[in-house]
């Protein structure tokens, strides 16, 4: 039976309960959204004393622009924050602070307007072409796993956006599997750090799975620089060239090796494992909402106007239900579903005292589904985000209360180049196919460092 528009599509129910803190700790271990309980979603900042730790969660859209926007210097990334990623991505922009954060953001800026979101796009359609390739002979009404689909056409994109090659099939396994091991150990390793146990001990149970990841992205810089020095080869116009040529303006400083392969490792997590979680989920709810389908599906025929070719860069920018189809995506499944800050110094937050040293968190996933913010907050709405149908207040919440890629200084700076590839994937996945529930299948949705379903996400595909 069709979905109506403003169905609910699944989601973990948070317990009505305000359990023990112990018992939510444990739970968190399996999934940080175990964390949280009804209570939450209603209240504007919330906050605990926990093993001598100062907890607070802060949902009140005027605090969160204070924390993240007005007054950044004094809400710096939590030290957690850096020591969990740090095996896997070193010191890259994500993590780090202060004039370190600074100097690498004015490098990583001038890389991405190097590699425009034109320039960027034929990598892009390379990938969806593949994508494409695989999934036709699938798509005759059975079922498949179109998430692990989702995670091998966003890792292409950004391997072929970085390094100018597509992602070999044998190499894409291993990654994967590195990738997830390393998820699932990191959300354990905050929820045992808050349970006091030692950081250095932690560490090393995150490193193994990190050190194989590492090591392949730096091999790969190392064969560039070798070609690039023996002068053997062109230079490719790629994302890795961008950073290579990077030169601080004020310093006339350029990343170090160590500082590549730090940044590589974080574009290519970010990169394709933030796109994987959120196109795995906006394929399910196309599946789920058939009307939507058919909305976005005849959108981009009037885009192609009759043509029988692959979207240009163009007829992306013509797609204003898709844009907002995606967004609505974002905000029911943000794929970072946690952001942490701290203290540096005493300070009040909406009337609260928060003591130095605090840990606050701002959450993607209690915000975007608050109950003070949206009308029927866990209901799909993609017309929330179109300008011509959507309230001055669900206008203001855009704005205000929906921040799937951060807020201020610190936004991710590869937003638009998400959005870019998302629309091109589901939209040259609606014009081929029909997007079909698996009715015996609802995703177990869990957030570690991402995101995900913890038993994928299948629908059926049907040619059209």
């Amino acid at each position: 039976m069709p979905c109506p528009f403003g169905f609910e599509p699944v989601h973990p129910r948070p317990d009505p309960q305000k359990r023990n803190y112990v018992l939510r700790l444990l739970r968190g271990l399996h999934s940080w959204l175990g964390l949280l309980n009804a209570w939450d979603f209603q209240i504007p900042i919330g906050g605990i004393r926990f093993f001598g730790f100062n907890l607070f969660l802060v949902n009140q859209p005027a605090a969160v622009r204070q924390l993240m926007v007005e007054q950044v210097e004094q809400f710096p990334k939590h030290p957690f924050t850096l020591w969990v990623l740090q095996p896997l991505i070193g010191r890259a922009i994500f993590s780090v602070n202060g004039t370190e954060w600074e100097r690498q953001r004015r490098l990583v800026d001038q890389a991405f307007q190097v590699a425009q979101l034109q320039r960027v796009f034929p990598q892009m359609e390379g990938a969806t072409n593949a994508l494409i390739a695989r999934l036709d002979p699938l798509a005759d009404g059975r079922s498949m796993a179109i998430d692990a689909e989702m995670t091998l056409v966003a890792a292409d994109v950004i391997v072929r956006t970085i390094l100018s090659r597509p992602l070999a099939a044998a190499e894409a396994a291993t990654i994967f599997e590195d990738f997830a091991r390393y998820q699932r150990r990191a959300g354990q390793a905050v929820m045992l750090r808050l349970l006091r146990l030692p950081q250095a001990l932690l560490n090393r149970y995150l490193g193994t799975h990190a050190r194989r990841i590492r090591a392949w992205i730096r091999a790969a810089i190392e064969d560039r620089l070798a070609v690039s020095a023996s002068g053997m080869a062109a230079v490719s116009p790629d994302l890795l060239q961008a950073l290579l040529e990077a030169r601080d303006p004020l310093t006339g400083s350029s990343f170090s090796l160590e500082e590549l392969v730090d940044q590589v490792c974080f574009l290519f997590l970010a990169g394709h494992e933030t796109s994987a979680s959120a196109l795995g989920m906006a394929v399910y709810l196309l599946a789920q909402v058939p009307e939507a389908q058919q909305r976005f599906r005849l959108e981009v025929a009037a885009a192609l106007a009759g043509q029988e070719g692959p979207l240009g860069f163009e007829s992306l920018r013509q797609l204003p239900y898709g844009t907002a189809l995606f967004n609505e995506t974002l905000r029911l499944y943000p794929p970072v579903s946690f952001f942490m800050r701290e203290a540096i110094q005493s300070t009040t937050l909406l009337e609260q005292r928060c003591p130095v040293g605090s840990l606050l968190t701002v959450s993607p996933w209690v915000i975007q589904r608050h109950e003070q913010h949206w009308s029927a907050p866990n209901s799909f709405r993609p017309e929330r985000f179109l300008v011509e149908q959507a309230s001055a207040e669900e206008r203001r919440l855009a704005k205000d209360a929906f921040l799937p890629f951060g807020l201020g200084p610190r936004k991710c700076p590869g937003a638009a180049f998400a959005l870019q590839e998302a629309l091109l994937v589901l939209a040259e996945l609606v014009r081929r196919y029909e997007v079909l529930p698996d009715p015996g299948h609802s995703p177990d949705l869990v957030a570690r460092l991402t995101l995900r379903s913890v038993n994928g996400v299948q629908v059926k595909l049907r040619r059209l």
